[in-house]
């Protein structure tokens, strides 16, 4: 298949306003009759260009992003934590919504899991009958494990989610529902921190 090649031509002033722009980590954009042209300056991007569709970008760095901090969990759980809701949220940037979705529902399963061998003395996949979600968090309930109000609805809810995500559902998220996910996810993690 050929590809179609597209030009952007800049004036010296365009060029002038987009190295302003750079220089204070802004994005530019363009708005022409049937599209948007954005352009934005990315320290993560060792070399190259990479295209991303509608503008996420700017709302992963500045909203969304997370760092589970150095707390009462193993730092190895702490690092695949962090590991798993990074990935889950460049996964959103890239409009791969499944994907994000089942990260986040990972991401909270490990989170759910160390606090799970740490309360139980045993890892629940390590269970003779590893348990789902919902039984880990009555596990957890029961064995005297508080939840913040509000936490265990927002972990029930990422979980279904993510199981329609994985488990072959035809339904597909939309952007906003995966936001929301998004959103409830770093909201939990947020909360797990402070436990």
């Amino acid at each position: 298949m050929e590809k179609k090649p597209i030009t952007i031509a800049l004036s010296y002033a365009a060029w002038s306003f987009i190295d302003d722009n750079f220089k204070n980590n802004c994005w530019v954009s363009w708005d022409f009759p049937d599209y948007v042209v954005r352009l934005e300056l990315d320290p993560t991007i060792d070399d190259g260009v990479i295209l991303r569709h509608d503008g996420r970008r700017m709302e992963t760095k500045l909203i969304m992003e997370y760092t589970l901090p150095a707390s009462s969990l193993p730092k190895d759980i702490t690092q695949l934590l962090n590991l798993s809701y990074s990935e889950a949220i460049r996964c959103y940037e890239n409009a791969c919504f499944l994907a994000c979705i089942a990260l986040c529902g990972r991401t909270i399963e490990t989170a759910l899991g160390s606090f799970y061998e740490k309360t139980v003395g045993v890892h629940p996949s390590q269970e003779s009958s590893p348990p789902g979600l919902n039984a880990i968090i009555n596990r957890l309930k029961r064995d005297g494990f508080v939840f913040p109000a509000g936490l265990k609805e927002h972990m029930e809810t990422i979980a279904k989610h993510r199981n329609m995500a994985v488990h072959g559902n035809l339904v597909i998220p939309t952007e906003d529902e995966t936001r929301s996910v998004v959103y409830l996810t770093r909201n939990v993690l947020n909360n797990l921190a402070k436990h």
